[in-house]
């Protein structure tokens, strides 16, 4: 009788052992999880304010851009470039100022990731405590329960009691395994998004000094221009004139080449489809594809579309390829990356060459494949947009082309004593609006 009533004692013991180890483990949990949430929410309330002063940089910064695509329209004098260099040492200004920004509301989310990895850390040690503690526990509920078998049970009841207790420190030890595992999966995913997270602040920083950088190279343009011309509209238009046959020369070396592949190819189409590409970089067309183009610089065919955002705004493939070719160089397209995709149409899958010029610089490789959305490279003013030509068609921009992957090709640059070595990249040209999303 003493064995059975010492029995009984122990299984209590047993009960309020474990209901004290919960009611703890949960109380820490609880207000841990408070000081957390309150923190988050202050978080949550700053990055609410600091994405709502982006949105109002980034409009205006579209104002700006705007007024830049409008003055590049009118007729060439030297205010009205000074007007233009104006605004677009106002808009890279802000870019600066967004990007800043951008960094402040990454580190705020880095901040909640931490606070939240910490917190799903605690509670994993906290219920592996709780695990090892149930697991001491139903294996001291096991050794009692066989000592009292071999005694002997008061009742048929009381026997399946203890085989019900037994299933139920079973139960609650499972339903603790898998909150164990889903609290590591969810601590791998807030790990895997601090990774990202802290990759998106690097390479944001690394935008922000390329602006800055090509905020000193606008000032320092802007200056030179002064310099040049003393003020005086006179010499400004002896500049336009000075460079005007170079600028006619290298436009219609890619025009000649262009119009040998169509001669070669004869009519050729990939169906339009809209959407297979996606905007390769965020900023406001200001030059349309086919007989746009400026008059003084001899267009009478415009092989892509120009985009323009502030300078050095981050420049992203458009679509899954393989990049094929590249140049540096003063001539032509500039800095230009060519990237091969085979593509879904109406009609079937296709290949096509997007080509991304006049950018700054670019971070990809011949050969190297890339996914839609990869950074590429960051806008610029390089190649035919360059201090060589003075005007309001000058500026920095992305020139974005479309070509048939059949007949694209790549020559060497006739005009190698006024630019050094350079390269043209031509072919079967497409309009690219007929594979971009309406733009927001």
């Amino acid at each position: 009788m003493l064995d059975k009533i010492k029995l009984k004692v122990n299984f209590h013991k047993t009960w309020i052992v474990l209901i004290s180890i919960a009611v703890l483990g949960l109380g820490f949990i609880l207000a841990r999880a408070d000081t957390a949430n309150t923190t988050l929410t202050d978080l949550n309330s700053t990055k609410s304010d600091k994405q709502k002063q982006l949105d109002q940089i980034n409009q205006q910064i579209k104002q700006f851009q705007q007024q830049i695509a409008t003055a590049q329209k009118s007729t060439n004098t030297l205010k009205n470039e000074i007007y233009i260099y104006d605004k677009q040492i106002a808009s890279t200004q802000l870019s600066i100022e967004a990007k800043q920004t951008q960094i402040d509301d990454t580190n705020l989310q880095i901040q909640q990731l931490q606070i939240l990895i910490d917190q799903k850390q605690n509670d994993l040690n906290q219920n592996r405590q709780i695990l090892s503690e149930l697991i001491v526990q139903l294996n001291d509920f096991d050794n009692q329960y066989g000592l009292k078998t071999t005694i002997g049970s008061d009742s048929l009841s009381d026997f399946f009691d203890k085989i019900q207790q037994t299933q139920d420190y079973q139960g609650k030890i499972y339903q603790l395994v898998q909150k164990i595992k889903d609290v590591k999966q969810q601590l791998q995913q807030d790990q895997d998004s601090l990774k990202v997270q802290v990759a998106n602040l690097t390479e944001l920083k690394n935008q922000l000094q390329i602006t800055q950088d090509s905020l000193s190279e606008q000032r320092s343009q802007k200056q030179q221009l002064l310099n040049q011309t003393r003020g005086l509209e006179s010499n400004y238009q002896k500049l336009l004139a000075a460079g005007q046959k170079e600028q006619d020369d290298l436009q219609k070396e890619i025009q000649n080449l262009d119009a040998q592949i169509r001669a070669k190819l004869g009519y050729k189409t990939v169906p339009a489809a809209k959407g297979v590409l996606a905007w390769p970089i965020d900023g406001i067309l200001t030059q349309g594809y086919g007989n746009t183009g400026f008059t003084s610089l001899g267009y009478n065919f415009h092989n892509g579309i120009d985009v323009a955002g502030p300078a050095g705004t981050p420049i992203y493939a458009a679509a899954d390829g393989t990049v094929i070719d590249d140049d540096h160089s003063d001539a032509t397209f500039g800095n230009w990356v060519a990237i091969k995709h085979n593509i879904s149409t109406p009609n079937g899958s296709s290949q096509i060459i997007t080509l991304y010029g006049h950018m700054r610089s670019f971070i990809v490789n011949v050969g190297q494949p890339v996914r839609q959305g990869d950074l590429i490279g960051y806008e610029g003013n390089t190649g035919n947009t360059t201090k060589k030509l003075y005007g309001p068609e000058r500026g920095y921009h992305l020139h974005f082309g479309v070509y048939d992957a059949e007949g694209f090709s790549v020559a060497q640059g006739a005009y190698t004593k006024i630019y050094g070595p350079y390269k043209v990249p031509y072919g079967y040209t497409y309009n690219p609006l007929d594979f971009l999303p309406p733009q927001n």
